[in-house]
């Protein structure tokens, strides 16, 4: 009812926090899959964020400035001999 997983979800890390406050996990199954352990009242499943995923305009960003900075070192260097 909550609306779901959202596209930056990190899907295989998906947990419970009990109302008692201990917390189970998916161990590497998808947590909807696994019935052997019910919701309960108070429980709040968490999906966190994928912290490895790099939007393509930064990541890009980056690898253009890297080449950039090694072809200006490249240059300077057969620039001096």
């Amino acid at each position: 009812m909550s609306g779901g997983e959202t596209r930056r979800a990190d899907h295989g890390r998906v947990y419970v926090v009990r109302a008692d406050g201990s917390v189970v996990t998916s161990a590497g199954s998808r947590w909807f899959h696994n019935t052997s352990e019910p919701m309960k009242p108070g429980d709040t499943i968490v999906v966190p964020l994928n912290a490895e995923h790099i939007p393509p305009l930064p990541f890009w960003q980056a690898v253009t400035q890297i080449i950039y900075n090694v072809a200006v070192a490249f240059l300077a260097v057969h620039s001096a001999t």
